[in-house]
């Protein structure tokens, strides 16, 4: 019974190692593409979405309301940063304090590992990954040039730096903030859900 929050770099198939993780530990999970692709799905009909929150098998999703769908697909839509939108902070924090209660979940940024932090029975991980790794990656699956791929890199973690300092005071890149760091250009998608599935299993004993 635990919350493991998965924060990342930019380019480290987060979305990849936490559905394999999920099913692996049989948790839900939840990120921005979830959200953004239940808003999409439903075309935000309030009617529509109650409907699938009730039929859901997952109580996680049932936490889930329609405002919180639509302020998230807007941030996710829009290519921009979510820094100077404070009603995705309050709706993302709210979001990640019930599903803290939920158990037995994964969630996926939102500054989950400041949020929650301290918290009882949660594993706070973190992906990264070389940059030039990364870059070459987005240069072969986006088909970008070097310099667009360095750019796209630095808007996204710029980004993530920015939010994680304005709205908590905190370093993204601060060891402390993690209980595992992992290389995602050291390890395969397996080898790092087994990672996490591993410390998991001892914090949860210790």
């Amino acid at each position: 019974m635990a919350v493991i929050t998965i924060n990342t770099e930019f380019g480290t198939h987060s979305q990849l190692v936490a559905s394999k993780l999920a099913q692996q530990l049989k948790y839900d999970h939840i990120g921005d593409e979830l959200l953004a692709q239940i808003a999409k799905e439903l075309n935000l009909s309030e009617h529509e979405v109650g409907a699938f929150l009730q039929t859901s098998k997952s109580s996680a999703l049932r936490l889930i309301d329609k405002y919180t769908c639509s302020i998230v697909q807007k941030i996710v839509d829009s290519g921009h940063g979510c820094l100077d939108d404070k009603a995705y902070y309050e709706k993302t924090k709210e979001l990640v304090e019930k599903l803290y209660t939920n158990d037995n979940i994964i969630i996926l940024g939102w500054g989950s590992q400041c949020i929650l932090k301290d918290r009882p029975n949660t594993l706070h991980v973190k992906l990264i990954k070389d940059h030039d790794l990364k870059i070459a990656d987005l240069m072969e699956h986006q088909k970008l040039s070097r310099k667009a791929a360095e750019d796209k890199i630095k808007t996204k973690e710029d980004d993530l730096k920015a939010y994680i300092k304005e709205y908590f005071n905190a370093d993204w890149n601060d060891a402390r903030l993690y209980d595992l760091i992992i290389d995602m250009g050291k390890n395969s998608l397996q080898e790092a859900v087994d990672l996490i599935c591993e410390n998991l299993k001892h914090k949860l004993k210790g």
